[in-house]
């Protein structure tokens, strides 16, 4: 056998056999890196609904020429320091929307006509959006974590889909190898079995007893059986490939080298069942069936938000605000009035 070491022999289960195959195989590893990706993207969608914490902070200064006649200097300074923090809060059952919002503005100048300097303007506001029609039962927001759910349940399928045609995979190349290394040891014995009949037509022969024509057809028969050892070594080859095919994890694997020779017993039990009981278990078990659930429960979640959005734009908002100001007087406010 070109490649193999018969005397580098390696023992292996259907077991063990599954357990390499699951660990090494690159579809499994991509599947299962699927189903982290649709765990981050339903965290990624609920995070719309998480607080935001909005700030904003600017300083400002400029000199500008004076053109009031109210002020007798030729320019003025004013400088401006503004910081402002926004709280926007979500109700995701309703889509209600509820923001909060502080304003602060720190303001200096030499202007004689402005009364206080510094100056502090503040302000605290308090919204509340609730949509009555469209947005209220499903909106954009509910439907993108929906389907992110959803999502996450098909690449869940879909990973025990792969697996398990891995591992049927795996059986049938178990016992597919199996198969050909009894059977070319069936085809040895029939070539030993031949040639022994070939030696014993030889003495009858040489007795007498037989016609030498029956030589020529036991070396034909010896042939024969050759030629089928040979085919059937060529069939453990193929099997024994397509089983290193999904078990080994790349083709440097000292694995490609070694004879494989499995130890499981072929003796299974066959098991007892009806054909009313099988038909209920696929359908209860078939991944197949899932992923067809799986999405039509999406396009059961698009038909709902689509709809949804049939209906007329109309929210409900409520407002409170307060605002003040306050701050110490000018040093150089001089009134122009008497």
């Amino acid at each position: 056998r070109i490649g193999v070491d018969m005397a580098d022999q390696r023992p292996i289960s259907v077991r063990e056999a599954i357990a390499l195959a699951l660990e090494n195989n690159t579809d499994i590893e991509v599947t299962r890196k699927n189903v982290r990706i649709a765990e981050y993207d339903l965290q990624a969608a609920r995070g719309v609904y998480q607080p935001r914490l909005i700030g904003q902070t600017s300083y400002e200064r400029a000199t500008t020429p004076n053109v009031s006649i109210f002020s007798s200097n030729q320019k003025t300074t004013q400088g401006a320091f503004v910081g402002n923090a926004a709280v926007t809060g979500f109700i995701p059952r309703l889509g209600t929307i509820i923001t909060g919002e502080v304003t602060n503005q720190r303001v200096t100048t030499d202007n004689p006509i402005s009364i206080l300097s510094p100056q502090y303007n503040s302000g605290f506001s308090l919204r509340l959006t609730q949509p009555l029609l469209r947005g209220r039962g499903f909106d954009q927001n509910r439907r993108t974590i929906e389907i992110a759910k959803r999502n996450l349940s098909l690449t869940d399928v879909q990973f025990r889909q792969r697996s398990i045609e891995i591992i049927t995979g795996v059986q049938r190349a178990y016992w597919d190898l199996t198969y050909a290394l009894r059977n070319l040891q069936v085809q040895r014995d029939g070539v030993r079995d031949a040639k022994q009949q070939l030696e014993h037509n030889r003495r009858l022969v040489e007795e007498g007893q037989l016609a030498p024509i029956d030589i020529v057809a036991a070396e034909t028969q010896v042939a024969t059986f050759e030629q089928a050892v040979f085919e059937a070594l060529n069939v453990v080859t193929q099997a024994e490939n397509a089983l290193k095919n999904l078990i080994a994890p790349n083709r440097h694997d000292e694995i490609w080298n070694e004879s494989i020779t499995p130890t499981d017993q072929v003796e299974l039990t066959v098991p007892r069942t009806t054909l009313g009981d099988a038909i209920t278990t696929a359908m209860a078990n078939r991944p197949e069936l899932e992923l067809s659930n799986v999405r039509k429960e999406i396009n059961e979640i698009d038909r709902r938000y689509y709809r949804n959005q049939t209906l007329p734009q109309v929210d409900l908002i409520a407002r409170y605000g307060s605002a003040g100001i306050g701050g110490a007087q000018n040093p150089n406010f001089s009134s122009p009035f008497d």
